[in-house]
């Protein structure tokens, strides 16, 4: 092999076990970070505690991101617009408000089996992603793991406004697909923190406009906020959730493609039930942990699947 091949296969390698790393640390935040989030929601309303996450995030990504305002100039800004409404107000909104009718279990089975899929139909429809037999069978280990993981807490009635909680779900879920595929071309001229940068702002201005409108606040909803552990959750899911988190998700959409960047959904449970027997002593038994094994199994499959190739048309 001549030295330069060799040298860029070395860097590829070195570039692909960084992937990876990322992908193993962006897995852990979010999911842990789910522990400060129920706290946050728990207390203040949900919105409004959406809303202060990115008021601490957009404060702190101001003092050392610099080159975002190109976000917010033609022809990028009505992309960057939509995709940061899509992915924080579209997202957050439905979800939050559809989970106050839905059990969590049946509302994190949706929100998490769908991700995958809706990134990979919509990354296909959009000439982001070719669909092979890779993303079949993690497709269905995942979402096998998936109900396994969720089953003990799935409970449903199946009444009107439980319907209407899961079809929010559902649309929350398409609004974070939609988002995030919409997002790639974008990282072909932003960096992946000025992006975070500029949907967080977004982000922040449309949920403040939608806590305003539907929720209650009051001066003892900001006081709350001031407990020790409300602001231990908010200092966890803004600079590690948002800034840290997703810009590493932006990272590996612009790299591996929007489906294989989105396969936290069947890591992230896996994170997620560890800590739960962790810091709230929740069991976990063998449906667990056979869908936890399935989840990850999933996963690795994917995962080895190369990155999309060919660089992504920026008007799509």
């Amino acid at each position: 092999m001549p030295a330069a091949s060799a040298t860029h296969a070395g860097e590829a390698r070195a570039g692909a076990g960084t992937d990876y790393l990322l992908f193993g640390v962006m897995s852990l935040i979010w999911g842990s970070t789910w522990i400060a989030a129920k706290a946050g929601v728990s207390a203040t309303p949900p919105l409004f505690f959406a809303s202060a996450r990115f008021v601490v995030a957009v404060a702190c990504l101001l003092l050392f991101v610099r080159g975002f305002g190109a976000a917010f100039t033609p022809p990028l800004f009505g992309r960057v617009v939509v995709s940061g409404l899509l992915v924080n107000a579209g997202t957050y909104g439905l979800l939050f408000w559809g989970m106050q009718t839905v059990a969590s279990g049946v509302a994190g089975l949706i929100n998490l089996a769908l991700i995958p899929v809706g990134l990979l139909g919509l990354s296909v429809l959009g000439g982001q992603e070719k669909a092979g037999w890779r993303h079949a069978v993690a497709l269905l280990l995942g979402s096998a793991g998936l109900v396994l993981v969720f089953w003990r807490n799935a409970g449903f009635g199946g009444g009107r406004a439980e319907w209407l909680g899961v079809a929010a779900i559902v649309a929350g879920t398409f609004c974070y697909c939609r988002g995030a595929v919409l997002s790639r071309p974008l990282l072909q001229t932003l960096a992946p923190l000025q992006l975070t940068t500029a949907q967080a702002i977004v982000g922040l201005l449309s949920l403040a406009t939608l806590s305003a409108a539907f929720e209650t606040v009051s001066a003892a909803t900001f006081r709350a906020l001031l407990a020790p552990h409300m602001i231990a959750a908010l200092l966890a899911v803004s600079l590690l959730g948002t800034i840290v988190g997703y810009s590493i998700y932006l990272r590996l959409l612009r790299v591996w493609g929007a489906f294989r960047a989105g396969l936290y959904a069947f890591v992230s449970p896996v994170v997620a039930l560890g800590a739960g027997a962790l810091v709230f002593g929740e069991s976990i038994g063998w449906r667990e942990l056979a869908g936890a094994a399935a989840m990850l199994a999933g996963a690795a499959v994917a995962m080895r699947r190369p990155a999309a190739a060919g660089p992504v048309a920026a008007g799509r």
